[in-house]
């Protein structure tokens, strides 16, 4: 890939990227439903979501913000406790 541009870049290894943080996270994952309606969150269904990736990015740790897109949707949320999750699963990988 000769000097390729950022959005080629992510396309490129977003895949494996995202398949690694799955593969890291797929244990808490069956238990993720039950913890999110503890905490009084909505639940998503899986089939609502779609075969498009759904890619959350640390835009800015310092701020906590976290941008998340999935097809065309873009949205940039803060929170800091996510943001360093997702930090702490870049450095070690779980």
């Amino acid at each position: 890939m000769e000097n390729p541009t950022r959005r080629a870049f992510l396309a490129y290894t977003g895949t494996g990227v995202a398949g690694l943080g799955l593969a890291a996270i797929a244990p808490a994952a069956a238990n993720a439903a039950e913890v999110a309606s503890a905490r009084g969150e909505a639940v998503v269904d899986p089939a609502t979501v779609g075969e498009e990736p759904l890619l959350a990015s640390v835009t800015d740790l310092g701020a906590g913000q976290v941008t998340v897109v999935l097809g065309e949707s873009e949205v940039t949320v803060v929170d800091h406790q996510l943001a360093q999750r997702i930090a702490r699963l870049s450095q070690t990988g779980a």
